[in-house]
């Protein structure tokens, strides 16, 4: 069973489908959109320099999973904790804008 999800705008209830919306840019917006009223929730906006991020901030958790000294371990998360921090530093504006632009 998929999951659920209710649409801020008009309250239906309905399976989450994820759909995906190229620009220029390499710029990558992902949202569900309401099969009711077609509004049009945005959960995440990628450039390439956030994939990058996200493709290092893979790199640390699986580094991470794998330390045996409580110092690696240490440094490690740390610098999870930062790149998570700038990702949705640089994520939360294009999020803002995107859905604004979405359901004019």
């Amino acid at each position: 069973m998929k999951p659920l999800s209710k649409c801020e705008h008009c309250g239906d209830v309905h399976a989450i489908v994820m759909k995906e919306q190229k620009r220029k840019n390499s710029v990558v917006i992902g949202y569900v959109q309401c099969p009711a009223c077609q509004h049009r929730a945005v959960f995440s906006v990628t450039t390439p320099q956030i994939r990058e991020l996200q493709k290092r901030i893979r790199s640390v958790k699986s580094q991470y999973d794998k330390a045996k000294r409580l110092k690696k371990a240490e440094r490690l998360l740390a610098e999870y904790g930062r790149l998570k921090e700038r990702i949705g530093l640089l994520m939360q504006p294009l999020v803002e804008q995107a859905n604004e632009e979405l359901n004019q």
